[in-house]
């Protein structure tokens, strides 16, 4: 999976889900359970829970980029590549008391029920923000597509792209806008 898909454009994203019951497959269970696990441990900095969200391996036709994420000083893509790449990456924003806060997970492609799911944030959170004048955080400004691999019963991330690769710079979706409230 290219790394050019891995983040939406904020204009794309749909409306707001209304309350409603709901029913999830197991494997779709599995994928938000995933999401939601690798963010309270990213939000904990516990690098081995992080980590153990992440394919071990590259499937065939994957690039060698398993992050990128904004460089909110510069507001352009940080790549990181490899193993050695998304642990660096972990470890910085581990540093910087990065913070996600969710706001939904969806997937509203009926063609492909399971295997990518798309992911909104509330807000984000760092002592970089609050530096570079934000200190409620901001908005980010792109949902998230996250592709998924169940590898030994589990859902995993081969990929995790808060950012475009293929972005310009400076990039629109590492823009500060402040966070609400």
């Amino acid at each position: 999976m290219g790394a050019a898909i891995a983040v939406g454009v904020a204009a794309a994203l749909p409306a707001q889900p209304t309350e409603t019951t709901f029913s999830v497959s197991r494997a779709q269970a599995e994928e938000v359970a995933s999401v939601v696990g690798f963010l309270r441990a990213y939000n904990g900095r516990d690098l081995k829970a992080a980590l153990g969200y992440f394919t071990t391996s590259r499937q065939y036709g994957q690039t060698r980029i398993t992050a990128t994420d904004c460089d909110y000083r510069r507001q352009k893509t940080q790549v990181y590549l490899l193993r050695a790449g998304l642990i660096r990456w972990l470890k910085q924003r581990f540093a910087d008391h990065d913070q996600l806060t969710l706001a939904r997970i969806y997937d509203e492609n009926p063609d492909q029920l399971t295997g990518v799911v798309a992911v909104e944030y509330a807000r984000r959170t760092s002592d970089t923000l609050r530096k570079l004048g934000f200190p409620n955080g901001i908005a980010p400004q792109a949902g998230q597509k996250l592709p998924i691999r169940f590898a030994t019963g589990r859902a995993r991330f081969p990929f995790f792209g808060l950012a475009s690769q293929s972005a310009p710079t400076p990039n629109p979706e590492c823009a500060l806008v402040a966070a609400s409230g």
